[in-house]
């Protein structure tokens, strides 16, 4: 999949080598996100995929690597979900999470935990918002979170959406676009976000209901961007 991106500028920290901060294979899966091409020693994409069956999650701790239970269908690939994976590995426990008790009392979760080597510098996403998109009986909400995330090496924000389960996209977490670390955070934010909101748009997606959570994105903003965006207003924020 081609990103969507605000800019092809990798930012000021482009010549620093990103296996500084990143293993090998998940290096690879960067760069083909971002549309750049291998170099020697990156590891061809089709050497990068879990053991079958292992979907997102690992059996042991260790780098992130592509799924084979994603459909690649639309924006949501396994480039995009492993992405996403990279991007939010040390935030999992405060991404949306479905849960519910089964007759015998056992609790069942929506999102499962995937592993990842600790880093020795943490990404650090920056929460922008969390909408829901409509509450289908009581209890059963459909929350989608947004977060931006530098990647040192790469000079670039990767914008993340993340939900609950895997009942929609077949995955809970995905990258939406990406923009150069020299952009304006917010602003290019919100354009990838909005351009997300479009594409739901335009494949019968209603306007979300309500807001759970701000983040950097207000409440206020939030609002007029969905009204934008289910208006048919293509730019403007």
């Amino acid at each position: 999949m081609k990103a969507m991106n605000e800019q092809v500028d990798g930012g000021a920290n482009r010549r620093i080598d990103p296996r500084n901060y990143f293993d090998t294979g998940e290096v690879s899966i960067l760069r083909a996100y971002f549309g750049l091409r291998l170099r020697k020693g990156d590891p061809p994409l089709e050497s990068l995929y879990a053991a079958e069956g292992d979907g997102e999650e690992r059996a042991e701790s260790g780098p992130v690597r592509l799924s084979r239970d994603v459909l690649d269908e639309g924006p949501v690939t396994a480039i995009a979900n492993a992405v996403a994976r990279i991007c939010l590995a040390d935030v999992q426990g405060r991404l949306p999470q479905w849960a519910a008790f089964d007759a015998k009392g056992h609790m069942l979760l929506g999102r499962r935990e995937f592993e990842h080597e600790e880093r020795l510098l943490p990404l650090q996403p920056q929460r922008l918002l969390c909408i829901n998109w409509a509450d289908s009986g009581p209890g059963f909400s459909w929350p989608e979170e947004y977060h931006a995330t530098y990647l040192p090496g790469f000079g670039r924000y990767v914008v993340t959406a993340s939900v609950d389960s895997p009942d929609v996209h077949g995955v809970t977490d995905w990258a939406i676009g990406w923009f150069s670390g020299k952009a304006d955070l917010l602003k290019s934010s919100k354009r990838l976000i909005a351009r997300w909101w479009r594409t739901q748009r335009d494949n019968g997606q209603g306007r979300w209901a309500y807001l759970f959570d701000a983040g950097l994105i207000s409440m206020e903003e939030a609002e007029r961007m969905g009204d934008r965006v289910w208006r048919g207003a293509e730019e403007g924020w």
